[in-house]
């Protein structure tokens, strides 16, 4: 039974790390800063909170994911570089999540999450996913300008992690009350 649970949780982190990667390149790819690189990464967002609740297998799906987007949309289709990259992009968040457990003092359960914390958490993501990523990409020569291209990525996926979460706070709050609420009242009737 949790082997079932825990391949669901990686197909689907996969597979909505996938679809959100593509709507992102739709809306914002006139924003990239280069290849690989966007001022706004929605897709973050979602890496943050499934590695925040999925944790391994949060970071199995999204490391997945980004390995396959990185194959088939990257110009040298190195598998190398699809593994690694799709490695530092579970990892990263993983990573980040330790330490800010470790040293901002985060629930590993997320209970009594707040605002400060979710921007502190959303802040050392963006960092570390950067980091790891620039690094990565400063040695295989996909980038030159290590650090434009790491605050140009902690920037986007800092911007993306805040506009997903305030999405999905959204429409927690707005959307699905009242959504339960039609459907009590159906029960009643």
């Amino acid at each position: 039974m949790n082997i079932n649970r825990n391949l669901l949780v990686v197909l689907g982190t996969a597979c909505a790390y996938g679809l959100l990667f593509e709507l992102n390149r739709v809306l914002f790819s006139s924003f990239a800063f280069s290849s690989s690189v966007d001022w706004i990464f929605l897709p973050s967002g979602l890496r943050l909170a499934f590695i925040l609740v999925f944790v391994q297998w949060g970071a199995v799906g999204v490391a997945i994911a980004s390995a396959l987007l990185t194959y088939f949309f990257q110009t040298d289709e190195s598998i190398v570089n699809a593994l690694l990259t799709g490695a530092i992009s579970g990892l990263g968040p993983l990573l980040a999540r330790q330490v800010c457990i470790d040293l901002l003092k985060l629930d590993a359960h997320l209970r009594d999450l707040n605002t400060a914390t979710l921007i502190k958490t959303a802040a050392v993501f963006a960092l570390f996913s950067s980091l790891l990523h620039q690094v990565w990409y400063t040695w295989i020569g996909q980038t030159s300008r290590f650090i434009d291209a790491t605050i140009a990525m902690a920037t986007g996926d800092f911007l993306g992690t805040v506009i997903v979460l305030y999405a999905a706070k959204f429409v927690l709050t707005n959307i699905l009350p009242s959504v339960a609420i039609d459907a009590e009242e159906a029960d009643l009737n």
